[in-house]
Order: structure tokens, then C-alpha cells, then sequence
């Protein structure tokens, strides 16, 4: 049996239709707020024989001994859950959920003898070489600038490689995705991008990065908990773009007029403090932040291709989807969820 924690996000969706399709059991671990009903949809859309192999358990990363009912007879852990956000009123959270949690899962694992950990963490995790792609050897450095999303996902990144050195048994494998884009809930993380520029986004950053999409990712994590692979991360980036450029392809299938109005340096101050004035007097927390406009002015640049070297060495022909692919098929998808 299969244990996937973020079950209902964006990764942990696919992941689960894929691992039920395969004809694993799976289950999936929920908090009480979760979407349960849209993955059962999906489910049943398009492996109506799998429903009865998904099971769903409720718990919480930040409660060890709820982890610890739900590993009962699991023999691989798909751990998808975390929180992303650049809100400085997040930060407890972050530690909380993303480096706390993974230590409460890694302890649960340990403590019932689990073997097998496939951790999603990002690149968010990684260090940066100016001029120099990222990839699998840049190791995080503490820089100006540095997000508490950074900080949270390395440390989850070091729990995970403490329960390898600690006895996972059939050992840890790390993926490091970049911006993920794909089906999901489209009121939060890079989802929610669909939703803005379906309703005349006109301002973009500057900067660019790299994308995956959400099928991509779990495919990896599929491909790689079957393998031999054993203490090893992987960088997923299917392509470098400028946030311009996707964006204006995102409002292009949307049928809505792509964003026009650069965030200026000069401007993004101006609009940063707006933001938070505005939080202030309304209490509603925004997806603008200080951060998260100071990183997309940045252009960073990641290598992702030692996971397609890995699978050719196995014998397995695999490539990344193009992001003109994934956009399309997530509007799609969209406009069945939203009513577009």
C-alpha cells in the first residue's frame, strides 16, 4: 500500500490517479478542510475500477501519532503536502508544516519501520550561482533575500535525508520541481494564476524561472518510487520562460487579453505597501507580498535534465510535456471546474 500526504493538491491528484492506475492501493491522507470531492471525480472520470484501491485517512503533518495511524501496513510514502506561501504572518507555519512536518512524518516512518520515502520538496531548497543553471549539486546558501518558503523547504529536505541516514530501509528519494503548473485548487498557489488572468490581469514581473507541469512531476515520483534509486534528488524543470511569456500564453487559451503593464522596481514598492495597507483594513491576506515580487523580478535559471538521463538509463523513454501543452490542458480543465 501507497500512503500519499497532499492528496488534494496539485501533484498529490495526479499522483494518486496514476498510482491507483498502476493498481496500487493508495491512501490519502486529508485534513478536515480538504477538497475530497473533486479527486473522487476525477477518479472516477477516469479509473472508475480504482475508486474501491482509494482509501482516505484523516490526519495532520503537525501530529505525529495521527501520521502513524495512517502508515499502518504502508509500504511507500508520496509526501506531496506542504505549504507555499510568502507571507510574512506565515512563517510559524512554514517551520510548522513543511520542516516540523516532514520530521513528524520521518519520525512516524522510523518508529513503524516505513521503508520508502519519495519527498516532494522545490527548488525553492536550492542554492543559486549567479550565471550558472541550478541543479542537483547547488547547495542552499542563506542570501539576502532568502524566503522563509526557502528556509522551510530546506530544512524538510534535511528531515527527509536524516530518516535515509537513520534507517529508511529501502531508502529516500527527492524531487525538486520548479513553478508547477497543472490542475489543482484554483483559489491558491501557482493555480490560482489561471483565475487571475481569467479576470484582466495587467501587471507582470520582470523576471523569469523555471516550469513543469503538475503530471510531470507525478509521473517522476511514480517512475522513481518503482526504481532502485536510493539517496538521490532531481531538479524537474520541462522549460526556462519569462513569467511574460507564460502568462501571456495562460490569458491566450483563456481568451482574455495578456498582461501589459510591467512591475517596475520603482513600481513594486509602491504596490507592496499597498498591499499590506489594504490587509490592514480589510484582514484578507493577499498573494502579493514583498517576497513574492522580489522573486519574480529575479531570472533564475534550472537544469532539469538528470531525470531524463536516469530514465534512459533504465530503459525508459521519457520526455518533459511542453508548458504550451500543460497551460492548455489546465484551462481545460478550468473552465470544467470554474464554469468559464
Amino acid at each position: 500500500m501507497d500512503l500519499v500526504t497532499g492528496a488534494t493538491g496539485i501533484v498529490g491528484t495526479p499522483l494518486v490517479l496514476k498510482l491507483l492506475a498502476k493498481g496500487q492501493t493508495v491512501r490519502a491522507l486529508h485534513r478536515p478542510s480538504s477538497d475530497r470531492e473533486r479527486v473522487e471525480r476525477i477518479v472516477k472520470e477516469f479509473a472508475p475500477e480504482a475508486v474501491t484501491r482509494l482509501q482516505w485517512v484523516e490526519g495532520d503533518l503537525t501530529n505525529q501519532s495521527s501520521l502513524e495511524d495512517a502508515l499502518e501496513g504502508v509500504a511507500r510514502v508520496f509526501h506531496c503536502a506542504a505549504l507555499v506561501s510568502f507571507h510574512s504572518s506565515d512563517r510559524d507555519a512554514l517551520r510548522q508544516v513543511n520542516a516540523e512536518g516532514t520530521a513528524n512524518l520521518v519520525n512516524a516512518m522510523l518508529h513503524l519501520g516505513t521503508p520508502r520515502l519519495i519527498h516532494v520538496s522545490s527548488v525553492a531548497a536550492l542554492g543559486r550561482k549567479s550565471g550558472v543553471p541550478a541543479d542537483e549539486s547547488t547547495l542552499f546558501e542563506e542570501q539576502p533575500g532568502t524566503s522563509a518558503y526557502a528556509r522551510s523547504k530546506h530544512r524538510a529536505e534535511m528531515e527527509a535525508f536524516r530518516g535515509a541516514a537513520e534507517g529508511l530501509s529501502d531508502g529516500l528519494v527527492v524531487v525538486n520541481p520548479t513553478v508547477i503548473l497543472g490542475q489543482g485548487d484554483f483559489r491558491s498557489s501557482s493555480s490560482a494564476l489561471f483565475r487571475v488572468l481569467d479576470r484582466g490581469l495587467s501587471w507582470y514581473p520582470e523576471g523569469s524561472g523555471g516550469y513543469v507541469g503538475a503530471e510531470d512531476v507525478a509521473e517522476v515520483c511514480v517512475r522513481l518510487g518503482a526504481s532502485e534509486v536510493r539517496g538521490e534528488r532531481f531538479v524537474l524543470c520541462a522549460e526556462h520562460r519569462t513569467h511574460l511569456d507564460v502568462m501571456t500564453a495562460i490569458a491566450s487559451a483563456l481568451d482574455r487579453t495578456g498582461p501589459t503593464r510591467a512591475v517596475k522596481p520603482w513600481v513594486a514598492g509602491l504596490v507592496w505597501r499597498f498591499v499590506w495597507l489594504t490587509e490592514r483594513i480589510t484582514g484578507h491576506k493577499s498573494m502579493i507580498t514583498r517576497e513574492s515580487l522580489a522573486s519574480g523580478s529575479e531570472h533564475q535559471r534550472f537544469d532539469g535534465s538528470k531525470i531524463k538521463r536516469t530514465l534512459a538509463e533504465m530503459g525508459q523513454d521519457w520526455d518533459y510535456t511542453p508548458i504550451n501543452k500543460v497551460i492548455e490542458s489546465t484551462v481545460q480543465a478550468y473552465r470544467r471546474q470554474c464554469g468559464s
